[in-house]
């Protein structure tokens, strides 16, 4: 058993090169934990909102404040509030991040390694 406590980890700006607009990423667990899963709590200024990208596995999304937007290269869209999940497949091209007008956070768990970051999704 093991505990991670989350002021243990940082939080820290997103990454402009995969982000539009601003926003904090905190890394829960990361590749340096030797565990099989990613776990990221990213919150999102309105409208902002990460770059299309893919990952190698599945990734959930766990709604955790306000309202997040989920949309894929179909164009389909879902709204993401507290305590929903969504769930993405491997190599799905999407993004995600705060509804218009409004804050988002959600817990991402990335079941793979890699992400793969594509072109802005401004």
């Amino acid at each position: 058993m093991r505990l991670i406590e989350s002021a243990s980890r940082p939080r820290s700006a997103v990454n402009p090169e995969n982000f539009v607009l601003s926003g904090t990423f905190q890394r829960l667990l990361g590749p340096d934990d030797e565990m099989p899963v990613r776990l990221y709590r990213v919150r999102f200024d309105p409208g902002g909102r990460t770059n299309w990208h893919r990952h190698d596995d599945f990734q959930l999304l766990l709604g955790l404040s306000g309202t997040c937007s989920v949309v894929d290269r179909m164009g389909h869209k879902l709204a993401l509030g507290v305590g929903d999940l969504v769930m993405i497949g491997p190599d799905e091209e999407h993004w995600h991040g705060a509804a218009p007008n409004t804050h988002g956070e959600h817990l991402a768990i990335n079941l793979g390694a890699t992400t793969t970051w594509l072109e802005s999704s401004a």
